[in-house]
């Protein structure tokens, strides 16, 4: 029963984060979902009608929501705006750093699970076989699991400006197997490295609901997660350790586009390791580029492909344990040879191409259910390491709304058809 609830340590957070959240205020909830009744009921061209304010209303304040984006004189709106609020470009695969983008005064929650394999060794682009690895090293590793969880809560301040902060949990098992055909394991678990993230909007061609934006992500990955994690006595190898142990920036774009019911986007983003920790030693950089497009069945229901690129440089410098105590060279002298290919810092880094396939559902207004599912199509790995498998991931998001939100449900009063 110990080993279950160990192994199972993230799933279990996951459930007790969703179940609160999935009963907040009924305002949050919001039934299932006014703005489908209304599209059952009227004619897309009085839907765009109401959108232009030609119904007579001309004083309606609800549309006059910024004076520093601009309208397009000859703009309609289509039926479907995403599952989100539009203002955030209406989808995105909620994996993407800044996805899901609320309007001003209102938070956004995200609670995710993912689960990564990796099995099997690769050199570059070639499989190599763990007798192979034997043959250099004492140890090989056969496979990984890393369960990883994290929460992240963020807040629009503006039209233009969003904050946000997202915590997580890691847990990693490694399973180890000996030249006499002994097998043992690693473990690790703990709290990971925090993100603080900020979103600045660029550009947008509509203030309500845009159908191509470019907004400015800046944000620094916090130390708060572990460098040192041992067993015995003996530091863990780099991968098995939960943070970087540094202060680290990182800078990225993002753009959105939509015709609906297609959307789509891409983004860049660099993530700097810009000096050496207390251990002697930094990660590699780490850069993205993201492709997405995604079409959008029914008012509820998403599908999405994405194609994830990411490049890690090579790690700098030893871990002190390593290099001068001997911890993970054979007979722990560090004049000898890596006991296995972990410890050694040159096989660390390289270029991935995924392949990720997801859909999103919509249970109420507010609440988006993200599943996805990755796996490789390209692997370039440096030196000797353990190659991805797949990762399989879920996400539950949650938009606010406060009293100052101008998506707030007034008393007696249903949803629009914006689902404001």
């Amino acid at each position: 029963m110990s080993s279950f609830f160990y192994k199972n340590t993230l799933f279990l957070q996951f459930i007790f984060w969703v179940i609160p959240l999935a009963f907040l205020p009924n305002k949050c909830l919001a039934g299932l979902n006014d703005l489908m009744k209304y599209d059952d009921q009227h004619e897309n061209e009085q839907t765009i009608k109401l959108a232009l304010n030609e119904t007579g209303n001309e004083k309606k304040e609800s549309t006059n929501i910024s004076k520093e984006l601009t309208r397009p004189e000859k703009l309609s709106y289509p039926l479907f705006l995403g599952l989100c609020c539009g203002k955030c470009g209406g989808n995105m695969p909620l994996n993407i750093f800044g996805a899901g983008t609320p309007e001003p005064h209102e938070f956004r929650i995200k609670a995710n699970l993912s689960w990564g394999r990796m099995v099997g060794m690769r050199r570059g682009t070639s499989n190599r076989s763990t007798k192979d690895t034997l043959g250099q090293y004492m140890m090989s590793p056969r496979k990984m699991d890393m369960y990883m969880s994290n929460v992240s809560v963020g807040y629009a301040f503006s039209d233009r400006f969003f904050a946000g902060i997202m915590g997580m949990y890691v847990n990693k098992d490694m399973e180890m197997v000996r030249r006499d055909g002994r097998r043992s394991s690693m473990y690790s678990q703990g709290a990971g490295d925090t993100m603080l993230m900020t979103k600045t909007l660029l550009y947008a061609d509509d203030y309500l609901i845009p159908t191509s934006q470019v907004s400015l992500l800046l944000g620094v990955s916090l130390p708060t997660g572990s460098i040192d994690q041992d067993e015995k006595g003996q530091i863990l190898p780099y991968s098995m350790q939960l943070g970087s142990g540094t202060f680290d920036p990182f800078i990225g774009v993002l753009y959105e586009g939509s015709n609906s019911p297609f959307w789509w986007g891409a983004n860049v983003s660099y993530l700097a390791r810009a000096y050496e920790n207390y251990k002697s030693y930094n990660l590699g950089d780490e850069y993205r580029a993201d492709l997405y497009a995604m079409y959008q069945a029914r008012y509820n229901l998403v599908g999405e492909l994405q194609i994830k690129g990411k490049y890690v440089g090579d790690i700098e410098g030893e871990a002190q344990e390593i290099e001068q105590d001997g911890n993970g060279h054979m007979r722990g002298n560090p004049n000898m040879p890596f006991m296995s290919n972990l410890f050694d810092p040159n096989n660390y880094g390289g270029s991935t191409l995924d392949l990720t396939a997801g859909v999103q559902w919509q249970p109420f207004h507010n609440h988006i259910l993200n599943a996805q599912f990755s796996f490789p199509l390209f692997q370039n790995l440096h030196g000797t390491q353990l190659e991805k498998d797949f990762t399989a991931s879920v996400t539950y998001y949650i938009e606010v709304p406060l009293r100052k939100s101008r998506r707030a449900k007034k008393s007696g009063k249903g949803l629009d058809f914006l689902g404001f």
